[in-house]
């Protein structure tokens, strides 16, 4: 029997072991915060984390994560680092989905041992932060196999990792939620197809695969972490709150100057107030970040002034644009000096920071096409629906307000100020005007939001203001050499920017060709070329002999395959498919003629590859059936449809009128154009009576492989040579008819006497 001094001994020990091992727990937890746009800066602070873990055992990482936005390789670069530390150093992962979880952070929660959620989350879509730049199926196999196998809840995370990854996967519900088959339509769909999964905290409970769903402060409390003081910037470690992330802050992580100098700025313009956007803005801007690419800058300045411009070129423009900040580390840094209204609303959206003057503005982005008599028209729903989520998505792609940046698509989003944050409302009696703290209407139903420069930077949107100064002008002299100091740039007068030793900005200048390719890619120039080479190409096939007609048709159809391949619109097929086409049309005219057979199936290769390569985004449009719209490179291609129709039209009409009246005129011409019934001579199954005889001499017009033109007479037929090839302009004599083909043979000098 124990005395009771020896119990309480017991107790006291037992006490000591207990709080010893909650002691040790607690400094084996460590935390890492993932919050906002995370790329490979803002990664950095976590991935020495876990190299400090790799030196330990039985730790337990929390991650906490609210991020919509990231770099999708360096996700998957950390993804790889803590699978290793479970496997290897027996890691704990315990994940909290606070609030939004989506594009490549939401990859993070399939490594998990334990998942928790706030109030409110969502959580999937995981290619959505970034630019695809794995295939679909190497991203979802990449993803499952961060998924312990052995887990109850594998099954499930399997699912969701497909469904997150592939958006032409389909989930339903039946009896349990399963991936559909084409078949099974009548169930509830939880995912339709065209969509990666997204889902929220009550489908996780049903599915059995949270732990608890709770606010952060009592999830903190349960690990009860200390913080501890770091010295990176940017990802939360350790407990730690949340580091200041101010301007100087965020420009510090994305922009590392060399102290001692020198710095070379980058520098690209879209404006002039009245330039639109177009392709030739997208052909400049491409070459000047190829440019980059190969010396690059500090950062890049891109200055907007426009009033906005083609939806199609912009995308594109803007998907270079986040390219060469994610893929190649350097920054783009917008200055909105003035305007960047509609399409140029998109590329701000695209670039990290964004920096406006005191009077500038930006926004107004509604999607419009020229309607009936040229007024111009608003978009259907699809397309506005369309442009709205992508403008919504390029906003979160560098951690930006997406409502605002809706609101500036759909002129029927009613946005307010509401307790320091924006709201978006259904109906305007949901407007609170009364009370202690009233709402602040930002966008009222019926008009499309255009902020002001301090509303920009109110709401999020602007990073910095630039207060109007004095500054000295750049001479013509600096814009020549392509090089000027910073200090004549409003940018530069800021705090941040000001620290900058030694800096000179080096716009990107174009050089000739690209000069010639901007100009080639206008639309009416692109037109011009299409009447010339059909022009050309007319008078070339029906008045052989003289070369300038072919020459210029040769010319335009080299610009035009030149102009497709500089914009980057035609690949290898359109031009393998327009070569065989001409080529097929040139051995049914000159060697080995099929009544037209050959010509038909040649012209249509000719003009599908021609087509191609003067339709830039044919490839990208996109039909929907249901509502019957097309996205804005279908938009684009009507466009561009509508232009070449016009110069089909007119060269029909210059063709026609060059028939009759301007070829015939020529005395060069007159032995080669037909005139009235001379047309006979090309037409097959003509009386044979009003064909050549046997002896008639004359006179090879075309070479003859067998197969070419003569003229007898000063009349012009078909013939076929009784073997080998007859040069052009060679004597030759009718050796025979067959039929109403005229067999002919070269003249020999004794046939001539």
């Amino acid at each position: 029997m124990f005395k009771f001094p020896a119990l309480l001994s017991i107790f006291f020990a037992s006490l000591i072991s207990f709080w010893g091992m909650v002691h040790s727990t607690e400094s084996q937890t460590t935390k890492i915060n993932l919050k906002g746009f995370l790329g490979k800066d803002e990664l950095a602070s976590a991935k020495e984390t876990l190299t400090r873990l790799s030196e330990e055992s039985k730790q337990t990482l929390v991650i906490v994560i609210n991020s919509t936005s990231g770099d999708l390789i360096q996700m998957l670069d950390l993804a790889k680092s803590i699978y290793s530390l479970k496997k290897l150093k027996q890691l704990t992962v315990v994940v909290y989905l606070d609030d939004n979880v989506v594009g490549p952070a939401a990859m993070l929660p399939f490594l998990a041992d334990e998942i928790n959620t706030s109030l409110v989350a969502s959580w999937g879509d995981i290619p959505s932060g970034a630019e695809r730049v794995l295939p679909t199926n190497l991203l979802q196999n990449r993803v499952r196999s961060l998924i312990d196998s052995q887990s109850s809840d594998a099954p499930t995370l399997y699912l969701l990792a497909d469904a997150m990854t592939d958006p032409s996967v389909r989930v339903i519900d039946n009896q349990g939620w399963k991936i559909a088959r084409e078949k099974e339509t009548n169930f509830p769909l939880i995912s339709s197809g065209g969509q990666t999964l997204v889902v929220n905290q009550n489908q996780l409970k049903d599915l059995g695969i949270v732990k608890s769903i709770m606010p952060l402060g009592e999830f903190e409390k349960r690990y009860a972490i200390e913080s501890k003081v770091d010295s990176k910037e940017g990802i939360v470690e350790e407990g730690k709150t949340t580091s200041s992330t101010s301007i100087e802050e965020r420009l510090q992580r994305a922009i590392h100057f060399n102290k001692e100098g020198p710095n070379t700025v980058g520098y690209l313009y879209v404006g002039d107030h009245e330039s639109s956007i177009s392709q030739s803005t997208w052909l400049y801007i491409k070459q000047g970040l190829d440019h980059y690419k190969k010396n690059p800058p500090l950062f890049i300045i891109l200055e907007l002034n426009t009033p906005g411009g083609e939806v199609f070129a912009a995308q594109k423009i803007s998907d270079a644009l986040k390219e060469i900040d994610l893929q190649y580390n350097i920054p783009v840094v917008t200055f909105i000096n003035n305007w960047a209204i509609s399409a140029g609303a998109m590329l701000a959206y695209s670039t990290r920071f964004i920096s406006v003057v005191k009077d500038g503005s930006m926004g107004a982005a509604e999607p419009v096409y020229a309607g009936e008599g040229g007024k111009m028209e608003t978009a259907s729903e699809k397309v506005n629906s369309a442009l709205r989520a992508d403008f919504a998505s390029r906003a979160r792609f560098f951690d930006r307000n997406p409502l605002i940046a809706e609101a500036m698509v759909d002129k029927d989003t009613i946005l307010v100020w509401r307790h320091g944050k924006v709201v978006k409302l259904d109906n305007e009696s949901q407007v609170r005007l009364t009370g202690a703290d009233p709402d602040k209407v930002i966008s009222p139903k019926g008009k499309l939001l255009t902020l002001e420069a301090e509303q920009m930077l109110e709401y999020g949107v602007a990073d910095l203001l630039l207060p109007p100064q004095k500054l000295e002008v750049i001479s013509p002299e600096e814009k020549a050499a392509g090089q000027w100091p910073v200090e004549k740039m409003l940018l530069f007068h800021t705090p941040y920017f000001s620290k900058i030793p030694q800096a000179t900005v080096k716009p990107y200048q174009m050089d000739w060709k690209t000069h010639f390719f901007v100009l080639l890619a206008t639309p009416i120039v692109s037109s011009l070329l299409f009447m010339g080479l059909m022009i050309g190409g007319y008078i070339e096939l029906n008045s052989p002999g003289f070369g300038l007609p072919g020459a210029v048709a040769a010319a335009c159809l080299f610009l035009i395959i030149l102009s497709s391949f500089s914009l980057e619109v035609a690949n290898w097929l359109e031009l393998i498919l327009l070569l065989t086409g001409l080529a097929i049309i040139l051995v049914e005219l000159f060697v080995l003629p099929t009544f037209g057979l050959l010509g038909i199936v040649g012209f249509i290769l000719f003009i599908a590859g021609l087509f191609g390569m003067l339709i830039p985004g044919l490839s990208s449009v996109s039909f929907e059936y249901d509502t019957q719209t097309m996205n804005a490179a279908g938009q684009y291609v009507i466009q561009r449809l509508a232009w070449l129709c016009g110069a089909m039209l007119a060269s029909a009409v210059i063709i026609a009128l060059l028939a009759q009246y301007v070829l015939p005129s020529f005395a060069g011409f007159s032995r080669f154009v037909l005139i009235g019934r001379e047309q006979e001579g090309f037409i097959a199954g003509e009386n044979p009576i009003d064909l050549p005889q046997s002896g008639a001499i004359g006179k090879a017009l075309t070479t003859l492989r067998p197969a070419g033109k003569i003229i007898v007479k000063d009349r012009i037929y078909e013939a076929l040579s009784t073997g080998g090839f007859i040069e052009a302009g060679e004597p030759i004599i009718v050796a025979r008819l067959e039929g109403s083909t005229i067999i002919v043979s070269l003249l020999t000098e004794n046939e001539l006497l």
